[in-house]
């Protein structure tokens, strides 16, 4: 795990923490930039087609046959799925640019761990009786949780 991972991984669960109190996650798009300006150099394709779906998933003015190139890159996928979301109105824009961050920062793996940990703290808040939108940060927070200590006991036992 690199130094900017680690960094970026208390980030989010303090990320977490603010999306659970007070439902907004205030400076996410800052956060995003810079991850975006330190991924950059090492991955610079990969980040701007992320980058891009971002910028589709914000803005709906612009049309869907933008995206058809980003469908032969499949590591955008789940931020074209998450950006068409934010573009009918049924996720939140700090998702999209969370599970952004998540994707310019670590490897796909990361970001479908985050996916399956969004997942299970869906079904975990919806069973607790809790209606109408789910704080996506906390899911997304324990999915890249359970990826760096499987990547960290991988490292560790087998290396």
């Amino acid at each position: 795990m690199t130094p900017v991972q680690a960094i970026s991984l208390f980030s989010f669960a303090m990320l977490s923490l603010v999306d659970l109190q007070i439902r907004v996650v205030p400076l996410i798009e800052v956060f995003f930039g810079i991850a975006a300006f330190l991924a950059f150099p090492d991955a610079r394709l990969h980040v701007t087609v992320v980058i891009l779906a971002v910028i589709w998933g914000i803005f709906r003015r612009i049309p869907s046959r933008f995206l058809l190139p980003f469908l032969f890159y499949p590591p955008s996928w789940p931020t074209l799925i998450v950006g068409f979301g934010v573009r009918k109105r049924m996720i939140g824009q700090a998702d999209l640019f969370a599970l952004a961050i998540v994707a310019v920062l670590f490897p796909f793996s990361a970001v479908i761990m985050s996916l399956l940990g969004f997942e299970a703290w869906r079904r975990w808040w919806v069973s607790r009786g809790n209606c109408g939108l789910v704080p996506a940060l906390p899911g997304l927070f324990l999915g890249l949780a359970a990826y760096s200590v499987a990547q960290l006991a991988w490292s560790h036992f087998f290396i």
